[in-house]
């Protein structure tokens, strides 16, 4: 499904007077300075909390969306971090959002995000083969407090957002395998790149 939209200007969209000039050069300023810090390689990722989520955007992609999904909680299942206490891992993301993984305890993947699809000319617009898990922490002073987190530490930006601007390097599959945290290590292995906003 493209989410491609065709804008319809007027005439009046371009109206010039010099308090627009000076307002439109200082929003360019701005954006471009977040340009050089996000980087050229930026896309669109686009968050969803459910697999019913992802199949109501995506109608008739019911299939992919599952097995993005699973992919992304297999992943996530890999690398999360690991607590040796179910307080601890409340610590760094609230209570009821841990669960035993034996014989750890770590925290619930909330949600998986998609990338834009670049690699083939199919019907679809998503990359549903390298989907990212994500966690967020209900833990007020926490750094990923309400903030979509990956199992690394890359934030993506507030919770309730089901659409973020990150680097295409955050679709790269996860190597290796999770850390074992102490209370409150989770906060110290968070990432200094913050997309999304």
């Amino acid at each position: 499904m493209k989410r491609t939209k065709i804008n319809h200007l007027q005439k009046s969209d371009f109206a010039f007077d010099a308090k627009w000039l000076k307002n439109g050069l200082r929003l360019s300023a701005v954006a471009t300075g977040a340009a050089l810090l996000s980087g050229c390689n930026s896309e669109d990722g686009y968050i969803y909390k459910s697999v019913t989520a992802c199949e109501l955007d995506n109608p008739g992609y019911d299939d992919r969306c599952e097995s993005a999904y699973q992919k992304a909680l297999a992943d996530w299942k890999r690398t999360a971090p690991r607590y040796r206490s179910e307080s601890n891992c409340a610590y760094d993301f609230g209570n009821h959002q841990c669960f035993e993984y034996s014989p750890y305890f770590i925290p619930l993947m909330t949600g998986f995000m998609l990338g834009e699809n670049h690699r083939t000319e199919e019907d679809f617009d998503l990359d549903f083969d390298r989907p990212r898990g994500l966690g967020y922490s209900t833990r007020r002073g926490t750094p990923a407090f309400h903030r979509w987190v990956s199992s690394s530490g890359d934030m993506f930006g507030d919770y309730h957002k089901n659409k973020v601007k990150v680097s295409s390097s955050a679709f790269k599959g996860s190597k290796g395998s999770a850390r074992i945290m102490g209370r409150g290590g989770f906060g110290k292995t968070i990432s200094s790149r913050s997309f999304g906003g």
